[in-house]
Order: C-alpha cells, then sequence, then structure tokens
C-alpha cells in the first residue's frame, strides 16, 4: 500500500484510481490488526479517510463514478511511530515525475 498524499489533480487516472484502491484494498489489513512495519514513510494511517474523500473529489471532478465510502478503521492498536506516521509529499512527488510520465504531464501542466 502506499499513499502518494499529494494534491490528487496531479495523479494521472492510474495513480488516482490506484491510490484510491489501495485504501480500500488494505482497510482489512487494519482491522485485522496486522504490523506495517516496513511502510513507515509510505501511508498516514491517520489520513486514510480524508486522503479517500480527497481522491473521491478528483474522482468525481473528472467524470469518474463513485459508490464506495470509506469508513476509517480503528488503529490505536499501532504504534506511536506508526500511528503517526507521514508521508513525505516532496519526495512523492519527485518519484512520480520519475515513474510516470502521465503524472509528469499533469504535474507540468497544472
Amino acid at each position: 500500500m502506499r499513499m502518494w498524499m499529494i494534491d490528487p489533480k496531479f495523479l494521472c487516472q492510474k495513480h488516482l484510481i490506484g491510490e484510491h484502491g489501495e485504501l480500500h484494498k488494505h482497510r482489512h489489513n487494519f482491522i485485522k490488526q496486522h504490523n506495517i512495519a516496513g511502510r513507515y514513510g509510505q501511508i498516514e494511517p491517520k489520513a486514510m479517510k480524508q486522503r479517500h474523500d480527497e481522491l473521491v473529489k478528483e474522482m468525481l471532478r473528472r467524470g469518474y463514478n463513485h459508490q464506495s465510502p470509506y469508513k476509517q478503521p480503528d488503529i490505536s492498536y499501532l504504534s506511536t511511530k506508526d500511528y503517526n506516521g507521514k508521508v513525505n509529499k516532496k519526495e512523492s512527488l519527485k518519484e512520480l515525475v520519475s515513474r510516470c510520465k502521465y503524472c509528469r504531464k499533469r504535474i507540468n501542466n497544472i
């Protein structure tokens, strides 16, 4: 699972829909209280619901259909470090620019 945490307007269709799907797909990991060691810096557990809603807003703005509400799972079991994990947005942006020509085009045009 990865949360890019950059402005959703910058994400190409693949990364926008992909991040949205990842939030839903991995929700059960938190419900089952799985360890997220190794994901530090790639996800922000406290921001999952907020991020979902930001992604949905952009999806709807682009005319995509959305019918999968998201309920923030209980993450109180996480260690303080994991619970308060943050994504480095500058690094995410840099990685997307180098990895995806479609995101790079969107970023350069906005």
